[in-house]
């Protein structure tokens, strides 16, 4: 008979635990986003989130809180799942029209726009000074570019790009232009709202990647 004690986990303290390490995911992000990387401090993210310092360390380090805010901007939650495998983003993307896909994928998307850039300055200055949140970054960018490969790829499939535009051209294209400094201008210097983003999308995409009509 196995007489090894097993360790005993109640869901009501795993929720409460789980509960916790949002709450100073949310606050570490909204300091990132007020503050900066270099501005934000673990006490500082304790006391927005309303819990002990000890409890901020527990949840992991610094760069760590920042990438967990990051992947939450993006994709709603911090689920290991691809932004394009969500639910919103799949449904856009199995749209059977060129335009109407873009369409989708713009409105499924335009609210990151808002959450997202002010994180990903935050990252970007703290690659500056880290290599290995630099390493991180670069990793998230190199994500970016896959992502967007595939939205072109989806595209092309339903019908042809503009004239001399290959797959790959396009994802770099896009990756190059809708990027978090572009977010930025467009929802916290310009101030639209997700529809006005939404509409920018939609535009450029079209002129990027499809022929005249």
């Amino acid at each position: 008979m196995d007489t090894t004690p097993r360790a005993y986990r109640s869901p009501r303290r795993q929720a409460q635990a789980e509960q916790t390490r949002a709450a100073i995911v949310r606050a570490a992000a909204q300091l990132f986003a007020d503050r900066g990387y270099a501005g934000t401090t673990m006490q500082a993210i304790a006391d927005e989130a309303g819990v002990a310092v000890e409890s901020v360390y527990k949840a992991g380090s610094k760069a760590q809180l920042l990438r967990r805010a990051h992947d939450e901007a993006v994709a709603g939650d911090d689920r290991p799942v691809a932004l394009l495998d969500r639910d919103e983003l799949r449904a856009a993307l199995a749209v059977d029209d060129q335009r109407a896909l873009i369409r989708a994928f713009a409105g499924a998307v335009a609210d990151r726009a808002r959450t997202l850039s002010p994180i990903s300055r935050a990252y970007v200055q703290a690659a500056g000074a880290d290599p290995a949140i630099n390493a991180s970054w670069e990793e998230l960018e190199s994500q970016r570019l896959a992502d967007q490969r595939r939205l072109v790829e989806a595209i092309a499939a339903l019908g042809p790009l503009r004239p001399g535009l290959t797959v790959d051209r396009g994802a770099t294209l896009i990756w190059t232009l809708h990027n978090h400094q572009s977010g930025w201008l467009v929802t916290h210097h310009l101030g639209w709202d997700d529809e006005q983003v939404a509409d920018w999308i939609t535009d450029t995409l079209t002129a990027l990647l499809l022929p005249s009509p």
